[in-house]
């Protein structure tokens, strides 16, 4: 598989103090996959960042975008507002990986699943091998990853997520997937969690493992998600499980509430 990076769109300045949190809002707003239009999602995700920076301390945002080729197209003043709600910008709509599952991948769920982890996967590297979100990174306390069109809320508690060198993910929950396939009995919710600076290269370590896992279960007509990926490869040592993440949204697919 080639991987190509997409667009950084520096919009931000460089953080002072190890009192900021990097926050990777993914987001995919113009897609095939789910119930909401793309007029929802762009609003939805405007409501995202703007709960980020509510809720979560001097938060730097970095809107990490898996669209179809059309974002580029889109000049709106909702665009462009949701683009000015956040720091930095990375638009992966002409991103040969991405591309190719838009076009070419009808299930949703292998669709979703695969376009999250290489946006993430992608975006961590390309932090690595840029000067400044290096710095950026060097002089924040977490990254948050946030999924678009949730909203984080006041039951989010910044103390609850300093655990130096961890991983902090909601609970684990039960599996759903034939344990034979994933590998595993239990799932980490993946729509808010987080990790230290330290952990980038194991992170990306893991998110490599997850994509070649994804990739060559549906090779074979089998299937794992992010969530059941992650309580696969996680290392245990390392993983801070939380009762109440503070965070809710409607879900893709059919629209029903969740509260995390």
């Amino acid at each position: 598989m080639k991987l190509l990076l997409g667009h950084w769109k520096t919009k931000g300045g460089y953080a002072v103090s190890k009192d900021k949190n990097l926050v990777l809002l993914t987001s995919a707003l113009y897609t095939n996959y789910g119930i909401y239009k793309t007029e929802e999602r762009i609003q939805q995700t405007l409501d995202t960042a703007k709960s980020a920076r509510k809720y979560i301390p001097n938060s730097i945002i970095v809107l990490v975008d898996n669209s179809k080729v059309d974002v580029q197209q889109d000049d709106s003043d909702e665009i462009n507002e949701l683009i000015d709600s956040v720091d930095y910008y990375i638009d992966n709509s002409d991103d040969g990986d991405i591309k190719l599952f838009h076009e070419t991948c009808d299930n949703y769920d292998v669709g979703k699943n695969v376009m999250e982890a290489l946006g993430i996967f992608k975006t961590l590297n390309h932090i690595k091998s840029d000067k400044d979100m290096l710095k950026e990174l060097n002089n924040v306390k977490r990254v948050f990853k946030l999924s678009g069109r949730y909203q984080v809320t006041e039951k989010f508690n910044i103390a609850n997520w300093d655990h130096a060198g961890k991983w902090v993910f909601k609970k684990a929950q039960p599996g759903w997937i034939n344990p034979e396939v994933s590998k595993t009995t239990t799932l980490l919710q993946t729509r808010l969690w987080s990790f230290d600076p330290s952990l980038i290269d194991e992170t990306i370590k893991i998110y490599d493992n997850i994509i070649k896992t994804m990739i060559e279960l549906t090779g074979i007509g089998g299937y794992i998600d992010n969530e059941h990926a992650w309580s696969r490869f996680v290392p245990k040592d390392k993983l801070v499980e939380l009762e109440t993440v503070g965070l809710q949204g409607n879900i893709a697919p059919n629209g029903m509430m969740i509260i995390d």
